[in-house]
């Protein structure tokens, strides 16, 4: 995101920017951004020592954005867009999940290594009829690894490819099925390890509780925070458990590609809403020690507010996502 008080002059096409047009957009700091609870779009505009705020029917109001304008088509995929990114300043990039559907962020090598040895393993586990299980990444790459797997594997190939309706002799091609599924796969990989943060941190309360075990307040909150967690860590578990059972039958899911495709990024895009709301919880983690200090103090209050907010009344991120869910992608409105 730029800084820049003038929005720069988009490279691309004008449909890939946001380059809007009234003068409003082009005030000191002005962006868009999620506020208060629960979280609604608003515009911001630098003021003095802090910043503006407007609603977004407000601001379309008093600067006179007509209907259906470019501007007011913009101001829509920038609400939308902020499921996706944490603010949206004028001259940025549409988020690629509006346009195409695809991720406008990156993993790391790692996780579509991971998306492939999954998928791989679950097709010998189909070819063989048993399934293969592994704890750890290092178990999915000793499956990989071994001669006698890599021998079936190609024979699954074959097999997957008959199954599939086609030409055993182009069976290359499921391969090609495998890595289009792990490229979209391996996000959920990626944010598999994101959510690994939240037992950290569940993890490091059951700690503190004894640390604190002097400290009637203290420990009372950390009791309540403990709760919490358990409803928190289950709202992840069941998205990726979900998408987990989703694509534990590799042959349906080569089969119905398109389908299972449409589904891992829901589940991507729901994740990385919900990490993506967390992360300023996680940051306030980092690097404590489990003693007493005003660091874990903060960190313990944070982590409070957040909880208390978003599940004390049954609530969860997802359902303020859902109210205001992104529209349909440019690639599936064509």
């Amino acid at each position: 995101m730029t800084d820049e008080t003038q929005p720069p002059k988009p490279s691309g096409p004008r449909n890939t920017h946001f380059d809007f047009q009234a003068r409003v957009f082009q005030a000191p700091g002005a962006h868009f951004e999620l506020r208060g609870h629960p979280k609604k779009p608003m515009f911001a505009v630098d003021m003095g020592a802090g910043q503006g705020y407007i609603s977004l029917s407000d601001l379309r109001r008093t600067f006179l954005i007509a209907p259906e304008s470019h501007d007011d088509r913009l101001i829509t995929r920038a609400e939308a867009g902020l499921h996706f990114v944490p603010d949206i300043r004028p001259g940025d990039e549409i988020p690629n999940e509006i346009l195409d559907g695809t991720a406008s962020w990156t993993v790391a090598r790692k996780h579509k290594q991971i998306a492939r040895d999954r998928l791989q393993v679950q097709l010998l586990s189909w070819m063989s009829g048993k399934p293969l299980s592994y704890a750890s990444q290092d178990d999915l790459k000793k499956i990989i690894s071994d001669d006698s797997n890599k021998k079936a594997l190609k024979d699954a190939f074959t097999k997957a490819a008959i199954a599939l309706g086609i030409d055993p002799k182009e069976s290359e091609k499921v391969l090609e099925r495998i890595e289009t599924l792990a490229r979209e796969i391996c996000y959920i990989e990626a944010l598999r390890d994101r959510a690994r943060e939240l037992l950290r941190i569940r993890a490091n309360v059951e700690l503190l509780i004894k640390v604190y075990s002097a400290d009637q307040r203290a420990s009372a909150d950390l009791g309540r925070i403990k709760l919490l967690m358990v409803k928190a860590t289950a709202e992840t578990d069941d998205i990726f458990n979900n998408i987990d059972s989703e694509t534990a039958d590799v042959l349906n899911a080569l089969m119905s590609i398109e389908d299972i495709i449409r589904a891992v990024r829901k589940a991507r895009d729901d994740m990385h809403f919900i990490l993506m709301e967390w992360d300023p919880v996680i940051a306030k983690w980092q690097n404590l020690q489990m003693i007493r200090s005003q660091e874990i103090d903060r960190a313990v209050a944070a982590t409070y507010q957040f909880l208390a907010k978003r599940f004390s009344t049954g609530k969860s991120l997802m359902k303020s996502r859902a109210k205001s869910d992104a529209p349909k992608s440019e690639a599936s409105e064509s």
